[in-house]
């Protein structure tokens, strides 16, 4: 059985982790309008290292600029920042205490960078102190062709045919296609075509990866793909054979590729270069997704009809590649989906950051991420689009493949402090062929919370939340936290609140909770799903736990407009926090038993509760926490069947939507429809709302295999309408086909409404359709019928058979249509 994880409401039982996907309260206090601590003593390290350098000349002072400024800036790439914000993750990096932070200021480096590339010698930092200044250049938005100068003259002063002399050309080059100088591009490329004696792997496969790119633009996406597949083949092969070679010398085996790929820094020409994944969340009321992208193979056809690696190559290359063999294989992704869809022309992306009062946001991090990238972190010397606000928040992209891409920005704390972007994980931003979009950017103030806050204990039978108003929110939904020293573990608790305040009863809040496991148990022989976290099973129901809460604003076209979490760093941005006890209940003996991890007994000891009194919906719910937490590991459909048979009494016990819903999907998965029907009516009586886009698309599928298509059709129809993501279009699809709609009907359904999550791509549906189209035209006769033959097997739901029958024989475009229907949800 599959149980599908509803984040919407918090389904009772999570056999997947729970994952914070909001950005949690960081405090960090100062004092006052007037410099901190901290900062005056950043001043006055300025004016010392200043007036040293003012006291310095000749080699010394050069010596002293390399010491001071190149090569602290260089320890990290200059594209890194404390905050990632994105709709489909967030990462945090924190300073540590022994990271040393330049107290200069830009215009302080931007100076002393110019003096370093034109009087410095010609060493292996005269490539970072380039690279360094073009990066303030940038942020400072100078006009005209200075980093183009610049890079150029550091050119002149290597060796024309070292590796410095070659790397330094290729940025030239990569800077002039992101401008869209795309003939200075090309006559670049062509200069960096020589052969060089350090580093020359990589730099063969920098080269490719803008020729690949630069073909495409130029309209030659075949072309560009051959070369990226050829690129990519000897890049591997290249490190195979160094690696062999490693290993006949009793060196030992070196990772492929993994960042080693720099000559010996201390190299007279300067030819080194510098050496060399976070969790994506489903969106409310679905599944987590699991996969990752199709990174291809170095040997598929140059019209990418090479076979499909997703779910195994693409995590093999963020484990084990370097930044080069990662960006060959997201363009060759990129080209492959391209020449497929016949896009022969590149796009544009041009915007402004700002804060909603008006102020530009200038520094910030912008990096334009395909849909197949987006389910790791942000790899800055790997990302092909990213690039620096300039003075007025300003940023372009030009050159860009076509694609569904999203957006991630990188922040320090300062800039983000008391403020929030209102992303959501279905933000896609769509670029056609030739087209130029403007996509500006907007920071919210944080909402602030008024109670419970500050560690607030409560007793009573209800809990009051209550939060500041927000001009245009149609609604609010609200979640709730539980801390514990395991993680923290979060679920959306009510939504579509149309007041800022609301009243939950705390048998509302005690219904929450499910459980999360970790790899280790705090007790002997507390393995499998003993492991699971005790906080997680008790959730409200632990009067020792700390619990916290936060707020989402909603228009009334369900876009976020602002919310409470976020950071906050200084006294006049942290606000109340968001923190409160409850303690309306105190500890049974069997909850103590889940609160010391001795699951096993607390099992029994439930059991008996209840078996005492059968009006004990307490330990009714737990037994059946714990027996789905038993059943995640053991997969003992006994385990399953106790749990759904105890569910149906505690929902008698105690009436609730989440309940409800998950005996519906239980007797949907097997095709009990008249129990299915009634606790789907259930449900939709007790969530006290219209059904959402999730709702109406899981009965649509209950429909369709009822045999009832017509409805199924209407409701999969208004589910399409309604959900960005389009998780169950290939339910739609399947339906429509099997109503008799021809496949050009289907397709233009395809198109509009585009499937994103970590398997499926906006385009592979359409895809799927084109393919069927193509196998159609050999023989429509035949094809017409086999299609009818297989989808009454699957509305008749003989998925066994169809999966057996997609797996067998020569691949077709049918199998793996009929394949991607029965992964749907």
């Amino acid at each position: 059985m599959k149980i599908r994880i509803k984040v919407k409401h918090l389904v009772l039982f999570l056999l997947l982790p729970l994952t914070m996907l909001a950005v949690f309260v960081f405090i960090r206090p100062s004092a006052g309008t007037d410099l901190s601590p901290a900062q005056q003593a950043s001043a006055d390290a300025r004016t010392v290292l200043l007036q040293k350098l003012a006291a310095s000349s000749g080699s010394a002072r050069m010596q002293l600029i390399r010491e001071k400024v190149v090569e602290p800036a260089n320890v990290y790439s200059a594209y890194r920042f404390n905050v990632y914000a994105g709709g489909s993750m967030s990462q945090v990096n924190q300073i540590g205490e022994d990271e040393e932070v330049s107290p200069l200021l830009p215009a302080d480096r931007i100076k002393l960078l110019e003096e370093y590339v034109q009087e410095g010698p010609a060493d292996y930092s005269l490539q970072n102190a380039v690279k360094q200044l073009v990066y303030e250049y940038d942020a400072a938005g100078n006009a005209g062709d200075q980093a183009d100068q610049a890079i150029a003259a550091a050119a002149q002063k290597v060796s024309s045919k070292s590796s410095a002399a070659r790397e330094l050309t290729l940025l030239r080059a990569e800077r002039a296609l992101n401008a869209g100088r795309f003939i200075q591009a090309g006559q670049l490329l062509e200069q960096a075509e020589f052969t060089v004696q350090y580093n020359e792997s990589e730099l063969d496969a920098r080269a490719a990866w803008l020729q690949g790119r630069l073909l495409f633009i130029q309209g030659k996406g075949r072309e560009a793909l051959t070369l990226v597949n050829s690129a990519l083949e000897n890049y591997r092969k290249d490190w195979a054979e160094r690696d062999a070679g490693l290993n006949l010398a009793g060196s030992g085996s070196q990772q492929n590729a993994s960042g080693s790929g720099g000559a010996d820094s201390g190299d007279v020409d300067g030819g080194g270069t510098d050496g060399g994944g976070s969790d994506g969340g489903s969106k409310d009321g679905g599944n987590t997704d699991s996969g990752g992208s199709d990174g291809g193979g170095a040997g598929s056809s140059a019209d990418g009809s090479g076979a499909d690696t997703r779910n195994n190559e693409a995590d093999q290359v963020y484990s084990t590649s370097s930044s080069a063999e990662e960006q060959l294989v997201a363009l060759q992704k990129a080209l492959q989906e391209a020449v497929k869809l016949g896009f022969n022309a590149p796009a544009t992306l041009s915007g402004t950051l700002t804060k909603s009062d008006g102020t530009p946001v200038a520094r910030a991090g912008i990096f334009l991420r395909a849909e197949s990238e987006l389910y790791h972190s942000v790899q800055s010397d790997s990302e092909p689009y990213q690039i620096v606000t300039d003075a007025e928040g300003r940023f372009q992209f030009s050159g860009v493949i076509p694609g569904f891409y999203q957006i991630q920005l990188g922040f320090s704390f300062e800039q983000i402090d008391g403020w929030t972007w209102p992303v959501q994980p279905d933000d896609w931003i769509e670029l056609q062929p030739g087209s130029s979009v403007t996509h500006d950017i907007t920071l919210q103030p944080l909402l602030e919370l008024q109670s419970p806050v500050n560690s607030q204990v409560l007793t009573g039978d209800a809990v009051q939340f209550k939060w500041e108003a927000v001009d245009g929110a149609a609604y609010y939904n609200l979640s709730t936290t539980v801390n514990d020293q395991g993680g923290s573990f979060s679920n959306v608790t009510r939504q579509r609140i149309t007041d800022n305040q609301v009243e939950i009863p705390v048998t509302e809040l005690y219904n929450s909770g499910g459980f999360s496991t970790s790899g280790f148990s705090t007790i002997e022989g507390g393995e499998g799903w003993q492991s699971v976290f005790p906080a997680s099973l008790l959730g409200f129901a632990n009067p020792d736990s700390r619990f916290s809460w936060s707020i989402d604003a909603y228009d009334a076209q369900g876009h976020v407009i602002t919310r409470s979490n976020g950071y906050r760093l200084k006294e006049e941005t942290v606000g109340n926090l968001p923190f409160f006890y409850l303690k309306s209940r105190t500890m049974t003996a069997a909850d103590k038993l889940v609160a010391d991890q001795k699951l096993e007994e607390a099992l029994e000891a439930y059991r008996k509760d209840y078996a005492g009194n059968p009006q004990d919906d307490h330990a009714l719910k737990m037994l059946i926490h714990l027996l789905f937490a038993k059943h995640s590991y053991s997969r003992d459909a006994g385990t399953m069947d106790e749990a759904m048979t105890l569910l149906v009494k505690l929902v008698e016990l105690r009436p609730d939507a989440n309940f409800a819903f998950n005996l519906a999907d239980y007797y949907l998965d097997r095709s009990d429809w008249s129990s299915y029907n009634k606790y789907h009516a259930l449900y939709l009586e007790l969530s006290g709302h219209e059904p959402d886009s999730y709702d109406r698309s899981l009965n649509g599928v209950a429909l369709m295999y009822q045999g009832r298509l017509d409805e199924a059709r209407e409701q999969l129809a208004l589910a399409m309408e309604a959900d960005p993501s389009h998780r169950f279009i290939g339910s739609y699809l399947a339906a429509e086909l099997a109503a008799g709609q021809p496949l050009e009907s289907v397709l233009e359904l395809a198109k509009r409404y585009p499937q994103h999550s970590f398997s499926q791509g906006g385009y592979s549906w359409p895809l799927l359709i084109m393919e069927l189209q193509g196998e159609r035209a050999e023989a429509p006769a035949a094809f017409d019928k086999l299609l009818a033959e297989k989808l009454d097997a699957y509305l008749s739901r003989q998925d066994e058979a169809l999966e057996q029958w997609a797996g067998e024989g020569t691949p077709t475009a049918l199998k793996r249509f009929i394949k991607a229907v029965l992964e749907v949800g």
